[in-house]
């Protein structure tokens, strides 16, 4: 049976606060504290739907997410067991995911080293308005599956995702496994493999925390210092001084 741990602290509606992680040091073994970067973090919020018109809006912008790439299939819309979740920016959504428990049968716990009888939680849904590709938004969202995840009382939390975008989280810190690649689609040139993050332990949530919080100040202070360099060559010092 799972049990609700009492980590990490959460909002009402479940989602981890931002400001535990700002003031955990756990967050900073990775990389130094830096406040303009936790405002960065801060522009994000995240709740969970509950709503019916929130619902038709997270089934409207799943479809126009997955639609234009081929990939939309009516069977990815949220079950009865599922929570669907939302990310805002400035009050406008910006991104959506769902966690959804995984069947005692299903491929995670086939395939994930120790996972046969464990408890898992799938994350899917994963999809973020096109203009905000490439920001801080898939950090936000893994981490906060992987915090959900653990204060829901599952072992992991886990996703089937493709090949060409796989190393986007793995690179965020989440474990891909080898295995025989699945389709999900149905089309054999369309490979999917799971990858996951352990969450039946604190140190493992710490580490969560602590390798987003690594990707955002990264990722924050690489954009910026690509303005920089923006800037400097608009601007060009004259080597002579002239």
């Amino acid at each position: 049976m799972r049990s609700i741990r009492d980590e990490p602290r959460t909002e009402d509606d479940g989602i981890p606060t931002d400001h535990a992680m700002a003031t955990s040091p756990v967050a900073f073994t990775a990389a130094p504290k830096d406040e303009s970067v936790l405002a960065e973090v801060r522009k994000y919020q995240t709740c969970m739907i509950t709503e019916t018109q929130e619902r038709e809006e997270y089934r409207d912008f799943l479809e126009k997410a997955l639609k234009p790439l081929g990939i939309y299939r009516d069977k990815f819309l949220p079950e009865v067991a599922s929570s669907c979740y939302k990310v805002t920016f400035d009050g406008r959504m910006a991104a959506i995911f769902r966690l959804t428990p995984a069947a005692p049968e299903s491929i995670y716990h086939e395939v994930i080293p120790g996972a046969a009888g464990r408890q898992i939680i799938e994350v899917n849904n994963v999809a973020i308005e096109q203009s905000f590709k490439g920001d801080l938004l898939l950090g936000i969202i893994m981490r906060n599956c992987a915090l959900l995840s653990h204060a829901k009382g599952f072992d992991y939390v886990a996703g089937l995702i493709r090949h060409e975008i796989l190393p986007m989280f793995v690179d965020f810190g989440t474990i891909p496994v080898r295995h025989a690649p699945l389709h999900l689609l149905g089309d054999e040139t369309i490979c999917d493999y799971v990858t996951y993050f352990m969450t039946d332990r604190k140190e493992h949530v710490d580490y969560a925390v602590s390798r987003s919080y690594h990707y955002f100040h990264r990722k924050v202070t690489m954009k910026r210092i690509a303005a920089d360099v923006a800037e400097s060559t608009l601007c060009p010092t004259d080597a002579l001084g002239g």
